[in-house]
C-alpha cells in the first residue's frame, strides 16, 4: 500500500490555496429532482461570487450551455458577478458530441475562451486516442482552457497499482498540455487517512500540476478528506454550499471556509465572507426544492440556538459565539427559571418561590400542549414531504414514454408489409 513521501510535513495553518471550487450549481443540478430556474441559479451563482468563491462550476446537461452563455452576459453585464470570477462547463466522453454542438451553437467564442471545460471519464476510447480527439476538439471551438476529472472508486487504503493507473491518467493529461486535475473520490469511499497519504503523494509526484479533490459524502466524511487534501498539499479545495452535490452530497464549503477563518489558511483569489456563503447554502436549498436542513453544521437555520434551562457546555467553557436561546421542557429547572427571569430585568425580590413555581406550571403546561399539536403537524408534515417526492420521473416511466412514442408514429409502407408476413 502506498505510504507518506520521504520527508513529507502537512500544514495545519497559516497558509494559502489557490481557490475555492464551487460545484453547487453543476451537482446541484444533476441531484435536483425537479431542476431550478436559470433566474434563480444565475442568483446563486451571483451570492457565491460575492462571498468570494470564484471558482464556479455550472453544468454537464444538454440544456446548460444556454445558462452558461446567460451567466457569461450577466458577468459582462453587470457587477454582480464579478470580473475574477471563473467558469466551468463538464463533459465525459460518454456525452461529449452532443455537448461539444451546443457549446460551439449556444456560446458565442468570444464567450469561450473565458472558460474552461473539465473532461471526464478520460479512459473510455484510449485505443484511438479519444480523449486527445475531444481536448483538441474543445480547443477548435475557442474553449480557454481545460481541466481533467479523474473518476475513482477508492478503498480505505490507496493500492499502488490504483495508484500508477491514476498516475497514467495524469500523465495522459500533462501531455496534452492540461495542469489543472481534480481528482473523484466517486462513490465516497475515502477515508482521511488514505486522502492523506494520495493527496501528499500527487503533490510529490507532480509538482507542475495543480490538483483539487470531489469529496462525496457517502460515509459523512467528505468535508473532512476536503480538508485534509490540502493540509497534505492540494492547492484547491472544492465542494458545495449546504453539501450539495449527488446521493449524500460533497463537502460543505460553509463549513470549510469556517475551518480556513479559525485556521488563518488564506484564498489567492482573495477573501472569503463566510457569512455570506452561509446565505448562499441557505438560498441553495430553496431554488433546488429541498427540504431546510435546521441544524447542518454552520449553516443550519437552527444550528446557534441554546437551550437555556440546561447547562451548556460551551458557555461554561467561555467560548464566545453568537447563540439563539429557548427553553424547552427538559430545561425546566426553577434554578435557571429565576436566573434568566433575573438576567431579563425582574425585581429579584419579587421572585419568590411560590411564583416561580407558578411560571414552572404555567411553561409546563404550554409544553404538554405543544408536544401534541406539533406531534400532529410534524406528522402532516412529513406526508406531505413524502408526497412531494411521489411523481419523480424513474426509468420504468422513461420506457414507457418512449413506448407510447412509438405507439403514435405513423406506420409506413414498409411496417405494412413487415406486420402481414
Amino acid at each position: 500500500m502506498l505510504t507518506f513521501p520521504k520527508g513529507h510535513t502537512p500544514r495545519y495553518s497559516d497558509f494559502s490555496i489557490q481557490a475555492i471550487s464551487d460545484e453547487t450549481i453543476r451537482e446541484g443540478g444533476e441531484r435536483a429532482l425537479y431542476g431550478a430556474s436559470d433566474t434563480d441559479k444565475i442568483r446563486l451563482v451571483e451570492k457565491l461570487s460575492q462571498a468570494g468563491i470564484k471558482d464556479i462550476d455550472v453544468g454537464s446537461g444538454m440544456h446548460e450551455a444556454e445558462f452558461l452563455r446567460k451567466l457569461l452576459l450577466t458577468q459582462e453585464s453587470f457587477d454582480s458577478i464579478t470580473d475574477d470570477t471563473t467558469f466551468s462547463f463538464n463533459l465525459t466522453l460518454k456525452t461529449w458530441e452532443p455537448l461539444v454542438e451546443r457549446l460551439e451553437k449556444d456560446v458565442p467564442r468570444a464567450l469561450l475562451e473565458r472558460i474552461y471545460v473539465s473532461i471526464g471519464m478520460i479512459e473510455i476510447g484510449s485505443d484511438r486516442h479519444l480523449f486527445e480527439h475531444v481536448a483538441e476538439r474543445l480547443r477548435k471551438i475557442g474553449v480557454g482552457r481545460l481541466r481533467s476529472s479523474l473518476l475513482n472508486a477508492f478503498s480505505t487504503e490507496i493500492d499502488e497499482d490504483k495508484y500508477a493507473h491514476l498516475m497514467s491518467q495524469i500523465e495522459r493529461a500533462r501531455n496534452i498540455g492540461i495542469d489543472l486535475i481534480r481528482i473523484n473520490d466517486s462513490v465516497g469511499t475515502l477515508y482521511p487517512d488514505s486522502t492523506a497519504v494520495l493527496a501528499a503523494n500527487l503533490v510529490h509526484d507532480n509538482p507542475d500540476t495543480t490538483f483539487y479533490l470531489h469529496g462525496h459524502n457517502d460515509r459523512g466524511l467528505g468535508t473532512a478528506n476536503s480538508l485534509v487534501s490540502v493540509l497534505h498539499g492540494f492547492q484547491i479545495i472544492e465542494g458545495g454550499v449546504a453539501g450539495v452535490g449527488n446521493r449524500a452530497g460533497l463537502a460543505e464549503l460553509e463549513s470549510i471556509t469556517r475551518c480556513f477563518e479559525e485556521n488563518n489558511i488564506r484564498v489567492d483569489s482573495g477573501p472569503v465572507d463566510v457569512d455570506r456563503v452561509i446565505d448562499a447554502a441557505r438560498f441553495s436549498e430553496q431554488i433546488y426544492l429541498t427540504v431546510p436542513t435546521p441544524y447542518r453544521p454552520v449553516s443550519g437555520f437552527l444550528v446557534t440556538n441554546e437551550n437555556a434551562g440546561i447547562v451548556n457546555v460551551p458557555d461554561y467553557l467561555g467560548v464566545s459565539r453568537t447563540v439563539d436561546y429557548f427553553l424547552n421542557r427538559i430545561g425546566l429547572f426553577p434554578t435557571y427559571l429565576r436566573q434568566i427571569l433575573v438576567e431579563g430585568g425582574l425585581n429579584e425580590d419579587a421572585l419568590n418561590p411560590a411564583v416561580i413555581e407558578e411560571v414552572y406550571n404555567k411553561l409546563q403546561e404550554r409544553f404538554d400542549r405543544q408536544y401534541t399539536s406539533k406531534l400532529a403537524e410534524y406528522e402532516r408534515l412529513v406526508a406531505q414531504i413524502r408526497a412531494f417526492h411521489d411523481d419523480i420521473v424513474r426509468l420504468p416511466e422513461v420506457i414507457e414514454t418512449a413506448k407510447q412514442v412509438l405507439q403514435e408514429q405513423p406506420v409506413t409502407a414498409p411496417e405494412l408489409v413487415e406486420a402481414h408476413r
